[in-house]
């Protein structure tokens, strides 16, 4: 009886045990060898993972060496792809997946030969691509195995100011944690209209304490960590949609500062109307610019930012030449918005005497207006800037405006800029083009990263108001006074200065 019953036990251990035997997931593992020419994707779930996987390959885990060349001549080996391309690539690669099917490794050779790599999450794919010619072993997984807590770390983000939308990404500890440069929720960007994102707090509503894209050492713990996001004081749909670019400027053969009689007359009055006799020499301005509409179009950037910037404040509206346009961006670039544009742009002529300036890099009164513009645009002014490659006027230069400004981590400042020559980046609140300002404030670069040279800027916008072309309006005493609050802002910027 007794050995009927240890029978009978052993049978129904058997049969249970018969299913999970039945149901357990095979690993990945490529033919030996693999075929020519094939793409074999194989894929593995293991549903108790919650930090990831630690992924193994066998020691004799080998595709042909993957290589690519430019040529031109066709070679034996090509495509119709590569023929255009003038890249020819032969060879074989194995890339792993995630469940997203982003690639995390791609390895050709025996570069995965008894390797152990870390997928985050608890899906991965294998997926072995063969060219036409030569194979080898291919590989087989022999080790899947759930990542402990002791052995990975984890960066919980939450892109919303509120916290909402948080998601958890698993980094092995012995590897780096690289901050997002964006921020995503399941791989979709996180943006707001009137903010731009800026950095990583560790508390929420706290300062930046991760730069974008800063890569830690992930020792123990985990981390948990809030977007910074900068209020701007320009909304998406206050720009142009249009581009500083030739093309609009040269319809019909145009190649120079096109402007209406009607704008044209009014910029000549109202020099005269603002300076007359007075210290500024109106007639002498009047002859240069007489000829103006005739000056090879070299871009209007300045009097694009003007407008937008006039328009913001209400001292100009040029959604009256485009009854139907609700906002800026539906503006269009037809003859009388050109015209009303090169109209500002001539106005750079009478705003520079108001504006605040800096010439040579690395002296004091340089890092002081950097320093003085910053803080304005910190304040929520919006800040015009225009910059030259090295001296005014003799070199290259270009006009944008500052709309927000936030400090890094590292201690760089950062200004948020709109540029006309990129508008796409502003009206879908990208906010990515950027100017950064040293920690000690001597030196700034623009958006490519090129250090710049002599500028001048403005906070203040009212010297433009008596030049209208409604000669009419404003009263050239806003111009003068406009003039003195600058001077005596850059004699307190000496004082200052020798204060130190």
């Amino acid at each position: 009886m007794k050995r009927l019953f240890s029978l009978l036990l052993g049978a129904i251990l058997l049969i249970g045990f018969l299913p999970v035997c039945a149901s357990a997931q095979a690993l990945p593992e490529s033919a030996h060898p693999y075929e020519n020419g094939v793409t074999d994707v194989q894929s593995y779930t293991d549903p108790a993972a919650a930090r990831g996987l630690f992924v193994t390959f066998s020691e004799d885990t080998r595709v042909e060496p993957f290589s690519q060349s430019v040529i031109l001549v066709p070679g034996p080996v090509f495509t119709v792809e590569d023929l255009v391309s003038g890249i020819v690539r032969s060879g074989d690669y194995i890339s792993i997946l995630n469940a997203e099917n982003d690639v995390l490794y791609t390895c050709t050779g025996s570069e995965l030969a008894g390797r152990t790599v870390y997928v985050p999450g608890n899906t991965f794919r294998v997926m072995l691509k063969a060219d036409g010619s030569v194979n080898d072993y291919g590989y087989r997984v022999t080790e899947v195995r759930p990542a402990g807590k002791d052995e990975v770390g984890s960066v919980t983000y939450h892109p919303g100011e509120a916290g909402e939308g948080a998601e958890t990404v698993y980094v092995p500890k012995d590897g780096n944690a690289v901050f997002r440069e964006r921020c995503t929720v399941n791989g979709e960007r996180w943006y707001m209209d009137d903010r731009a994102f800026a950095g990583w707090a560790t508390v929420p509503g706290g300062k930046i304490v991760y730069d974008p894209g800063q890569e830690i050492p992930v020792t123990a713990g985990d981390i948990e960590v809030w977007a910074v996001w900068v209020p701007l004081c320009l909304g998406k749909r206050e720009v142009l949609s249009f581009s500083n670019a030739s093309w609009y400027f040269e319809d019909d053969g145009r190649t120079n500062y096109y402007m209406r009689a009607e704008d044209y007359r009014a910029m000549q009055l109202d020099l005269y109307k603002n300076f007359g006799l007075g210290p500024v020499p109106s007639p002498v301005i009047s002859v240069v610019l007489s000829t103006y509409p005739d000056w090879e179009w070299r871009g209007s950037c300045y009097g694009m930012s003007t407008a937008v910037a006039l328009q913001h404040f209400g001292i100009a509206d040029i959604l009256s030449l485009q009854p139907e346009a609700e906002t800026v961006y539906d503006l269009e670039a037809d003859d009388a918005l050109i015209s009303r544009i090169n109209f500002y742009q001539s106005q750079a002529a009478s705003s520079w005497l108001t504006e605040n300036k800096a010439y040579n890099k690395g002296t004091p009164l340089y890092a002081a207006q950097l320093k003085m513009m910053f803080e304005s645009a910190l304040k929520g002014n919006l800040v015009m800037f225009t910059f030259y490659e090295d001296q005014p006027f003799i070199t290259g230069g270009h006009t944008v405006l500052f709309a927000g400004a936030y400090t890094k981590a590292d201690g760089t400042h950062v200004l948020l800029c709109y540029d006309c020559n990129d508008p796409y980046d502003y009206y879908t609140a990208r906010y990515t083009d950027r100017f950064e300002i040293s920690p000690d404030f001597t030196a700034i670069t623009d958006e490519w990263e090129d250090e710049i040279g002599a500028f001048n800027w403005t906070d203040e916008f009212s010297q433009f108001e008596p030049f209208s072309p409604e000669v009419t309006q404003g009263s050239p005493l806003t111009w003068y006074k406009a003039l003195f609050k600058h001077l005596i802002s850059f004699i307190n910027v000496i004082k200052a200065m020798f204060r130190k």
